[in-house]
């Protein structure tokens, strides 16, 4: 017989299959003996019998299940915080263990509970730039002297004016200059409100109808003010307050009103000439001060639990904020720290190469480090599969890892031989680099060691590796290996 791949192949499935054959008749013998054996011991002992056998089949698979198993993924930070000042104030306290800047989110609860000791309750006045707000407060509280300005608002800054039991936020007008910053502090001093008061001067456009989406969506009791309705008739005043009605399915109050402040007319003079001339508009806000009585009447319990939940949210974003931040200087200080490492093994090395398994202790300690700060649970089959992966594209890409390294020694003449092995160090410092961005990446945004996402943002990072990393790779590599 002629022994070819498929002879032999043959020869080892019969074998195996014979080999089974005895195994089955052996096992029927015993399985036989102990039933005969079984049939005549105590009901009990039965039991115990099989639950033993039962427990010994099962082990193997839980084994199995627990070593392989993939890690919860993280419940991200700005889901996980509850609306409970308790539980929010538990989590404040483990951040500052960690090392965490918790100033903002501890000053939104120190500032929560000064409104509860005053009583008011907090109106916010939001609107764009020279949409009134301040006009209407000047026709609230006639003595304040309140500057307006008609062409891009004054308010640059959150100004409060108390009014009886209300407390009036005046804050910047979302597309006046600075508009981002702006924006964003108006908003975080809406979700601070027990009601905002929305100004318009027309029909809701596609930047108010985003922010009333916002507002809404943190549960923020309204009233929608449509100001300077002195300029239209009453039938165009009527159509706007439908649409916008429509546009915001009608659950909140919508209001005419006009706030005052200067109106520019056109006046003959007796010469016959004609100049323009501000005087100021006669104010009709009684329609806002009665939406307003209504939304709160009533209401009191609930409105102050919306307040409570908007600063806890607030406070909740900004713990979040501070974590995240932490968290990237730590994942940044750790990877140069294991940056560094590489280096240093790579020119200790006597035949360095760029496969990742030559220092898979420092790639293991790598991506233990970075999920321990990230707090996600992994075993070390997962660490060892992903630093097999990212291993295994480094043979496609091994000459362009090189490639980067020997240009960017270029900027340092005069090495000569030595350029070899600090090239390789280099080319060490560029893969762990990426190693530790990818797995930064995957952790942050997923919330767990994901290979595949690792894997292709490690290949992405790699090849995209810039020159200027090179250049600073190359200068630690030359400032360790004089030091020798």
């Amino acid at each position: 017989m002629k022994w070819n791949p498929k002879n032999l192949a043959f020869m080892v499935a019969a074998l195996f299959g014979l080999l089974a054959v005895v195994l089955v008749l052996v096992l029927a013998e015993k399985l036989l003996a102990i039933w005969h054996y079984l049939q005549q011991a105590p009901l009990w002992l039965v039991f115990v019998y099989a639950a033993l056998l039962l427990l010994v089949a099962l082990l193997p698979l839980w084994l199995l299940l627990k070593f392989n198993r993939k890690p919860k993924p993280s419940t991200p930070q700005s889901q996980a915080f509850q609306l409970d000042e308790q539980g929010l104030q538990q989590q404040i306290n483990q951040e500052q263990q960690r090392g965490v800047d918790t100033l903002t989110a501890e000053l939104e609860l120190t500032e929560l509970q000064q409104r509860r000791d005053s009583g008011l309750f907090y109106l916010t006045l939001f609107g764009h730039a020279s949409s009134g707000k301040s006009s209407l407060i000047q026709a609230l509280m006639p003595e304040k002297n309140i500057d307006t300005d008609v062409i891009k608002g004054t308010t640059i800054d959150i100004h409060k004016y108390q009014y009886g039991q209300l407390m009036l936020a005046d804050v910047p007008g979302f597309d006046a200059v600075d508009q981002k910053a702006l924006t964003q502090q108006a908003m975080e001093e809406a979700q601070r409100a027990h009601v905002v008061v929305f100004l318009l001067d027309g029909d809701l456009s596609r930047t108010e109808m985003n922010l009333f989406q916002a507002l809404k969506a943190v549960n923020k009791p309204m009233v929608l003010a449509l100001n300077k309705m002195d300029l239209y008739d009453e039938a165009q005043q009527q159509a706007l307050t439908a649409a916008i009605s429509e546009k915001t399915t009608a659950q909140f109050p919508v209001v005419c009103i006009t706030t005052g402040g200067q109106e520019q007319i056109k006046v003959q003079q007796p010469d016959g000439i004609w100049t323009t001339q501000s005087r100021p508009r006669t104010s009709r806000i009684k329609p806002l001060i009665d939406a307003i009585k209504q939304v709160i009447s009533g209401n009191e319990t609930a409105l102050h639990r919306f307040r409570d939940a908007g600063f806890l949210l607030l406070a909740g974003q900004k713990l979040n904020q501070a974590s995240q931040a932490f968290n990237t200087q730590q994942a940044k200080d750790i990877i140069q720290n294991h940056t560094h490492k590489a280096i240093v093994g790579a020119l200790a090395s006597v035949a360095p190469g760029s496969d990742l398994v030559i220092q898979g202790t420092i790639g293991t300690q790598l991506v233990r480090a970075l999920c321990q700060l990230y707090q996600v649970e992994v075993n070390q089959l997962q660490i060892d599969a992903v630093l097999k992966a990212t291993g295994g594209k480094l043979k496609t890409s091994t000459s362009l890892i090189l490639a980067i390294s020997g240009n960017a020694l270029k900027s340092f003449p005069g090495l000569g031989t030595a350029a070899g092995g600090i090239m390789h160090a280099v080319a060490y410092g560029l893969i762990f680099n990426s190693l530790g961005q990818a797995v930064h990446l995957s952790l942050q945004q997923h919330g767990q060691l994901d290979g595949d996402k690792t894997q292709q943002t490690f290949e992405e990072l790699l090849i995209g590796s810039s020159q200027g990393l090179a250049k600073d790779l190359a200068k630690m590599a030359l400032k360790i290996s004089q030091k020798k």
